[in-house]
């Protein structure tokens, strides 16, 4: 059976309420409101190999080398064949994030493609969920 998870932090709740309402098979939700990198490093990791990941992470971190090695760390912690990655609007994280996918051979999706009242989260996760779930 398909697996997949969806973690990281608000803009992660939002993205999983649309994908799960969509997708029969739920993908698991590890994700919360303003968590940092530091907060999801802390937490118990699955233990399943999932197929697809989808990281909603870096939004809320400062950007520098501590939090790419901090996100690489939650990359490597989790057991998947594919992960994509959701680059934050602001554009210093999402070079950083970038670089961390970029290192993995991850997928991207820029989060700048979609309108934003606030520059953190998207106006519809509705659209952010269709772009993804459109994707090969």
């Amino acid at each position: 059976m398909f697996e997949c998870l969806i973690l990281g932090d608000s803009i992660g709740v939002g993205i999983a309420k649309e994908i799960n309402a969509r997708y029969a098979r739920q993908c698991d939700v590890t994700a919360v409101e303003r968590a940092t990198t530091d907060q999801i490093l802390a937490w118990r990791k699955p233990r399943k190999v999932y197929g697809a990941c989808i990281f909603a992470i870096g939004s809320n971190d400062e950007p520098g080398a501590a939090t790419a090695a901090k996100l690489s760390g939650v990359r490597q912690s989790i057991t998947t064949r594919r992960v994509i990655w959701l680059l934050p609007y602001s554009r210093e994280r999402a070079y950083l994030v970038n670089s961390v996918a970029i290192r993995f051979g991850d997928e991207t999706l820029d989060l700048m493609r979609f309108r934003s009242k606030d520059h953190v989260h998207p106006i519809s996760y509705s659209d952010v969920a269709e772009a993804l779930l459109g994707r090969p």
